[in-house]
């Protein structure tokens, strides 16, 4: 055997190398525990990197101190009420245990050296609902990618971002750029920062890899090695307690032996054979983790861990463009002077309502008629004043056009052909849509009811969400029930320990993507990935280091 690929033994084993991952390794390696986070990839940061970086955290300090009155009561009556039980994955007792760790997490990765914002005008996805609020979500500031060191050559980053950094509490901005001059003078200071930061010879970081930088940066303070090109191949068993795993590194087999493993290695995003066999859908409108192919799901299954909400994603619209890159849709579909039809023309839902929702939504309809794909169809002056991705107002690119991924026409008759639609189901939806535009009530959907709605809007509308569509030229955008990532996996107790046959299997923790949300099938709020994942896997952590490590602490 190659001599560096000697069996090695660790406290705690971490695979994965996202948000949530590299959580668990600062709260183990603060205990003094020996760590190591493993990762299949030659990246690290994972779907976390890709995302936004927002992390919801009810009754954090952070909000607090900007103002947010919030507490665990209401926002436990909000989980309640927004969540349909699902299951032990949503039981209340992990509901309410990750409401009283979170903002203890926050305060000890404060602690740690990280900073983090308010979001304090993004609403919760149903602030209607009891208990909803707005300002619960946090990003983190913006950081110094050079402070990474080596590790700034392996962050996983996205090839789809703007040239500045920024956080997802500053997006609802871009697209009102050019609505109000508060929101156009705060994208030109966005610029601005942007380009005073590149001058001074920084390379920050914004959004997801701010949040994933800033956490590795806390972690290499503890030494924390990362391992990439080293995927878990298998679960090492004694009896029914898991000791360790089997990797691959450096081209051969090694086994690595633990007290306890936490696995944070996100879902099955790109696995089209299970997201075929569990949610009839394929892998090609996901905009998660490309290394996402549900392996740690996988072998979990052969242990005969208990699983759940396999059937279901974190859902949003996506549009796929000319060259496959994959738009995740938020304020697109939101502002006025558009809405979606399924392929008979007629709407089915409220444009505007959180993604998961939408996805929920398409899926449904897709049951009932043909909603996959559905169309986004978008007036004049939705182009002439609007961003859509990142083409600006007026400023449609001409490849748009000419590669398909934008149909034009000028008469609604024209795009319907083109778009193989009934011309006369889709003018009857849009004269019936226009009339509500008018009124500033959407009768049939309630579109632009709540402050969530708004938040993606145009405040010089009656409705900020309602734009009649009347103006050519007109623009269609197919769009397909993406997602951010699955949801659904191994099942979890309030400690982040995996189930089998309803009891934890020692040894063995799992939180994010890979595990069965505690949010059940609902989104909450911005951030309701990132926060629980994180939030779990401190748990984790911190049980491990109390129960799972009482007999054996290995020198580093």
């Amino acid at each position: 055997m190659n001599e560096q690929n000697q069996d090695q033994s660790f406290d705690v084993i971490v695979v994965g190398s996202g948000a949530g991952a590299i959580t668990a390794a600062i709260t183990a390696a603060k205990q003094g525990l020996k760590t190591v986070i493993i990762e299949k990839a030659s990246t690290w940061g994972g779907s976390s990197s890709l995302s936004g970086g927002g992390v919801w955290i009810p009754n954090n300090p952070v909000s607090v101190a900007a103002g947010l009155k919030d507490s665990f009561e209401e926002a436990l009556t909000y989980l309640e009420t927004v969540i349909e039980d699902v299951g032990p994955a949503s039981s209340k007792e992990r509901k309410m245990t990750f409401l009283q760790n979170g903002p203890e997490m926050i305060r000890f990765l404060q602690n740690e050296g990280m900073s983090f914002i308010a979001g304090t005008l993004y609403p919760d996805y149903y602030p209607d609902k009891p208990g909803g609020k707005i300002g619960r979500s946090l990003d983190c500031e913006f950081f110094d990618r050079c402070k990474l060191g080596e590790l700034s050559k392996t962050l996983r980053v996205s090839d789809m971002l703007p040239p500045i950094p920024f956080s997802t509490s500053e997006v609802a901005h871009l697209p009102k750029a050019f609505t109000q001059f508060k929101h156009f003078f705060k994208v030109v200071d966005m610029f601005a920062r942007g380009t005073k930061l590149k001058i001074s010879g920084k390379q920050a970081l914004g959004l997801g890899n701010a949040l994933v930088a800033q956490l590795m940066f806390v972690a290499q303070k503890y030494d924390v090695p990362v391992w990439l090109n080293t995927p878990c191949n298998r679960l090492i068993m004694e009896g029914e307690k898991v000791v360790g795993i089997e990797v691959t590194k450096d081209g051969g087999p090694l086994s690595l032996y633990s007290n306890a493993v936490i696995l944070a290695a996100g879902g099955f995003e790109r696995n089209a054979e299970m997201r075929q066999k569990y949610q009839g859908v394929g892998s090609d409108w996901t905009v998660a983790n490309p290394d996402n192919t549900g392996d740690v799901i996988k072998q979990c299954m052969d242990i005969g861990a208990d699983m759940a909400l396999l059937d279901d994603s974190w859902w949003g619209a996506v549009a796929v463009d000319h060259k496959g890159n994959r738009h995740f849709l938020v304020w697109e579909r939101s502002m006025p002077h558009s809405l979606i039809v399924d392929q008979s023309g007629e709407r089915y839902m409220n444009e505007s309502q959180s993604y998961v929702d939408v996805g929920h939504d398409m899926l449904k309809q897709n049951k009932e008629g043909k909603a996959i794909p559905s169309w986004l169809i978008l007036e004049s002056r939705n182009r002439n004043r609007y961003i859509f991705g990142m083409a600006m107002p007026r400023l449609t690119p001409k490849e748009y056009i000419e590669e398909g991924f934008f149909l034009k026409a000028n008469t609604i008759e024209e795009l319907a052909e083109k778009c193989e639609i009934n011309s006369e189901n889709l003018q009857s939806t849009i004269l019936r849509f226009n009339e509500f535009a008018d009124k500033g009530v959407d009768e049939d959907f309630e579109r632009g009811r709540t402050t969530y709605d708004n938040y993606y809007g145009d405040p010089n509308y009656k409705n900020p969400n309602l734009g009649k569509i009347e103006k050519g030229p007109f623009y269609a955008v197919k769009i397909y029930p993406g997602d951010l990532g699955t949801k659904g996996g191994m099942v979890t107790d309030e400690y982040a320990r995996v189930l089998k046959d309803g009891e934890p299997i020692s040894g063995l923790y799992a939180t994010g993507n890979c595990s069965a949300s505690v949010m059940g099938r609902t989104y909450p709020g911005p951030g309701s990935t990132l926060g629980p994942a994180m939030v779990f896997s401190y748990i984790a952590a911190k049980h491990l280091a109390e129960n799972e490590s009482k007999d054996m602490k290995i020198s580093s």
